[in-house]
């Protein structure tokens, strides 16, 4: 069964990947704004540890705030090439934007993408000033399985337990906020995901570790130790009741916090602002969460 499942993992990323061609050639690409691809942000050769950065070329300010992006894919497909469209609209309000790589299921557990997001974060903050960035104003901001894996990362930032648990240094990168878009935050609920997801995320005897208590977000450690939370979802986001009920943990843990959830529209599907960055609800997403991350 796991060679079976190891396979079609391996199908899916292909599929995405082979789909992303198509996806792209209805799209242009905005004006005003600079993109430096396939930065290495650790000098190990693998692939999946690069970066892109996104620069308004029209900004007057020598200082900008920043958002780091980690793309979405349920933690087994992706990549950051396809939410360039959206990290340039999130440029061009006036961010320097971080795009991160990281290595996906099954080749790895989620321990090792959230070290790689920790790496990432590292060799941005090493080189934040020489790019204009201001570390006193960082964000991040992730889609789907990426919503997940910040949620986590900050988590682990905030709580030595945690972190501990995970078995993971943290960046000492600070995150002012966090942005989360269609946030497939519960991986082990009774459902296609957690039926199968599980023993891929973190391991086939995970329930016996330390970290089994925390695979569930609602965890109230958990929960106190994020930074100031903007959610989106809508009501045709097969994963809407995720987010809905995430927000609900964050409001009996009284967490700072806000849910905007878009009313029925066969347009407006999971993380629709990544993957028609265009609509004008899209717009409307970008206009908010960027709102909301600068009160941070």
């Amino acid at each position: 069964m796991g060679n079976i499942l190891t396979k079609q993992f391996y199908r899916q990323r292909k599929d995405f990947e082979d789909s992303c061609a198509g996806r792209d050639a209805g799209l242009t690409f905005p004006e005003g704004v600079r993109c430096s691809t396939d930065i290495a942000y650790a000098d190990d050769g693998i692939k999946a540890h690069m970066l892109d950065i996104y620069r308004p070329e029209d900004s007057q300010e020598k200082i900008l705030p920043v958002i780091i992006n980690v793309h979405g894919g349920g933690l087994i497909i992706g990549n950051k090439e396809f939410n360039r469209y959206f990290c340039a609209l999130l440029c061009k309000k006036g961010f320097l934007v971080y795009s991160i790589e990281y290595r996906l299921i099954p080749d790895c557990l989620i321990y090792d993408q959230l070290a790689d997001v920790f790496m990432a974060m590292d060799y941005i903050k090493e080189r934040l000033a020489a790019d204009g960035g201001d570390s006193s104003h960082v964000y991040m901001a992730g889609d789907s399985g990426g919503a997940c894996l910040i949620t986590y990362a900050n988590a682990i930032q905030n709580s030595t337990n945690i972190a501990r648990a995970a078995n993971v240094t943290p960046s000492g990168l600070r995150i002012n906020a966090l942005g989360l878009i269609s946030g497939m935050f519960y991986t082990s609920r009774f459902d296609k995901i957690g039926l199968f997801l599980p023993k891929y995320l973190y391991g086939r005897d995970y329930k016996k570790t330390s970290f089994a208590k925390y695979v569930n977000p609602e965890n109230r450690e958990l929960l106190n130790s994020l930074a100031p939370v903007w959610l989106v979802t809508s009501h045709n986001d097969f994963l809407r009741r995720y987010t809905t009920d995430f927000e609900k943990a964050l409001t009996r843990a009284e967490r700072e916090h806000e849910l905007v959830d878009f009313p029925k529209n066969k347009k407006l599907t999971h993380a629709f602002s990544v993957f028609e960055p265009f609509l004008p609800e899209s717009s409307a997403v970008i206009d908010m969460m960027v709102e909301y991350l600068r009160k941070f």
